[in-house]
């Protein structure tokens, strides 16, 4: 690999013309080169074909007559993709200068890395961190690494993770040769997560890379968190991911947690969301998926070429990553409480 590869970035866009001179602004400001830059149109129709075919005639359109969903749209890039690098962006992003030179850089020191993860700060707020990786539970419940956090530096050194957020990551060809494409039956969520726990059980690491910064507004396109897409489609996939990818040996040890998470999910998703009839549709697709995935279960375990325990180990280590930011979330946001309650407190007395 030579510091003038080239870097393939494949942007998937359903209705996303407000965000994308912003992204693509920022792409052509990048540092290093060469580069492309492909976008993927599924079905827009707030003008953003036009819109880019007017405006930024460089990048190299694929178009969709419908919304195919976040990884048929990838793969579609993917495929067209020239070069030996691919980055994957979403729309709702702004990228400093500097990102591409440094995950290429990355990946030319870490040979045994098969991806590269950014640090991702808010859009709006660049002080909060959307997150440092992803992560991923035994109880089969993903999550970004320092979601929501205040960026105090807890995230600068550079490190070994599970796996890349989907939203703004860097792959080796090589991996994808190794290993395939993203699942299409994941229309969204979780298919960045399945991608890692595939890659780590091939043999191929992921590495964070803090100097990688990206701004991301999150749901942009889609919503909410917990609007009813959302919910049934994360319920359905969390399923999905655990009969992929969680061998039987750890499905056993893990199945007290697993219990334990989903149950904690559903409970979540009523409770801040009322989305009920969803999470029961996202279960009920699970079922029907259910031979798939055992037959992307039995190619996952061919290509193994990681012990189970080696497995374990990076899931537990990478749960303990999120319990950890868990908990600094938690008491920055007490911290705030109590200097908001403190002035509260001082302007009464002012006052008296």
């Amino acid at each position: 690999m030579s510091a003038q590869d080239l870097v393939s970035i494949v942007i998937p866009n359903w209705n996303g013309k407000k965000f994308l001179a912003g992204c693509l602004n920022s792409l052509a400001a990048q540092t290093y080169s060469p580069l492309e830059v492909i976008v993927i149109d599924n079905g827009s129709v707030d003008g953003s074909v036009a819109f880019l075919k007017t405006n930024y005639p460089w990048v190299k359109l694929i178009r969709f007559d419908h919304n195919t969903g976040f990884s048929v749209a990838v793969n579609a890039g993917i495929l067209q993709a020239s070069g030996s690098l691919v980055a994957l962006l979403n729309n709702d992003t702004i990228v400093d200068s500097d990102w591409l030179a440094e995950l290429v850089r990355a990946l030319s020191e870490h040979p045994e890395a098969g991806s590269v993860a950014c640090k991702m700060l808010a859009y709006d707020d660049k002080s909060i961190l959307d997150g440092a990786g992803d992560g991923y539970r035994r109880g089969g419940l993903p999550g970004r690494i320092g979601h929501r956090e205040k960026d105090l530096g807890q995230f600068d050194q550079p490190r070994y993770v599970l796996g890349a957020c989907g939203g703004a990551a860097m792959y080796r060809r090589q991996l994808f040769d190794a290993i395939g494409l993203f699942d299409e039956d994941y229309f969204a969520y979780l298919e960045d997560v399945d991608m890692g726990l595939r890659a780590q059980r091939a043999g191929f690491k992921c590495y964070y890379v803090p100097a990688a910064v990206v701004y991301h507004l999150g749901c942009g396109t889609t919503g909410s968190g917990y609007s009813p897409m959302v919910v049934r489609l994360s319920s359905q996939n969390n399923i999905n991911t655990i009969v992929k990818n969680i061998p039987a040996k750890l499905l056993w040890r893990f199945l007290p947690q697993i219990i334990y998470w989903q149950t904690f999910y559903l409970a979540v998703v009523i409770i801040r969301g009322g989305q009920l009839l969803p999470w029961l549709q996202g279960i009920a697709g699970a079922i029907w998926l259910l031979p798939k995935m055992l037959s992307k279960r039995d190619q996952i375990r061919r290509l193994a070429r990681v012990s189970d325990d080696y497995l374990e180990e990076i899931i537990v280590a990478s749960e303990q990553d999120l319990a950890a930011s868990k908990r600094r979330l938690h008491a920055q946001v007490s911290q705030l409480n109590q200097e908001v309650s403190s002035d509260g407190v001082v302007s009464s007395i002012s006052r008296n």
